[in-house]
């Protein structure tokens, strides 16, 4: 587990407290570099939605947050053992991942969507083309997006990558035919913020409906509360879509931060 170079600043504010005699615990934040725009690096740092919502969360709470970064399957284990007070790193609300940790309100309602070459956009436009023996189908392990593609796809030839780059590298260099990766990622490839790619393009067809949260563990009632009032305050005073507006220029669907039902 790395402390990311982003938290620097968060770390210094910790130490002057400290020598203040402030008796305020930093609360600990795991994230996952490996989500763009909602997390990853850029020039060694860490960047994207979460991070700008973290900044905003430590003023909003009053409490130093500490950023840890954190590989994508030790995150659920750290809130377990207790080496981190939440998450903050696009997570979707499951059934599955809701039997082990709480979730606060989504700030963002998403699906699962494909990229495909730009070139062979006509040919596989068609929603059956995914399903067939010919077709090469790329997701990230472990999420929400390899359950999909495992349980609804009967025919395709699955491949599993360790993060969106490796994803979309292998789309480029044509070692895939689609791959499926959460909506905000596949708007970032195609018409986001200085990296939008021409090459590839977006079936901008929700595969899944999803909402992406904040985790906390179930023995804390009070965090989760102290997020839930916080979010509902950047929903009326228009905090969420401007932190997603910097991010996501080309949203496709409306925000609405409401439970999934």
């Amino acid at each position: 587990m790395r402390i990311g170079e982003a938290t620097m600043g968060l770390l210094l504010i910790l130490a002057a407290g400290a020598a203040s005699g402030a008796d305020v615990q930093p609360l600990r934040v795991g994230m996952a570099p490996n989500y763009p725009p909602l997390a990853f690096k850029q020039d060694g740092k860490l960047v994207g939605i979460e991070v700008d919502f973290a900044a905003r969360l430590e003023k909003a709470l009053g409490r130093p947050i500490v950023l840890v970064e954190t590989e994508w399957e030790q995150l659920g284990p750290g809130l377990e053992v207790k080496s981190i007070d939440m998450v903050m790193s696009g997570t979707s609300i499951t059934e599955a991942r809701k039997e082990k940790f709480n979730f606060t309100t989504p700030y963002l309602e998403v699906g699962q969507m494909a990229l495909v070459r730009t070139a062979d956009f006509g040919k596989l436009r068609d929603p059956a083309a995914m399903d067939q023996p010919s077709s090469r189908v790329g997701f990230i392990s472990r999420t929400t997006g390899d359950k999909w593609a495992r349980e609804t796809l009967k025919k395709a030839k699955l491949h599993a990558y360790g993060s969106t780059e490796e994803g979309v590298a292998a789309l480029e260099a044509d070692q895939i035919d689609f791959f499926i990766q959460d909506a905000p990622a596949v708007w970032r490839v195609t018409g986001g913020f200085k990296t939008s790619n021409p090459k590839l393009r977006g079936l901008y067809r929700p595969l899944t409906q999803e909402y992406l949260a904040w985790v906390v563990p179930k023995d804390d009632p009070q965090l989760l509360a102290e997020l839930n009032a916080v979010l509902a305050t950047w929903k009326k005073d228009g905090t969420i879509d401007d932190v997603l507006d910097d991010w996501i220029t080309v949203r496709k669907t409306s925000i609405e931060t409401k439970p999934p039902h």
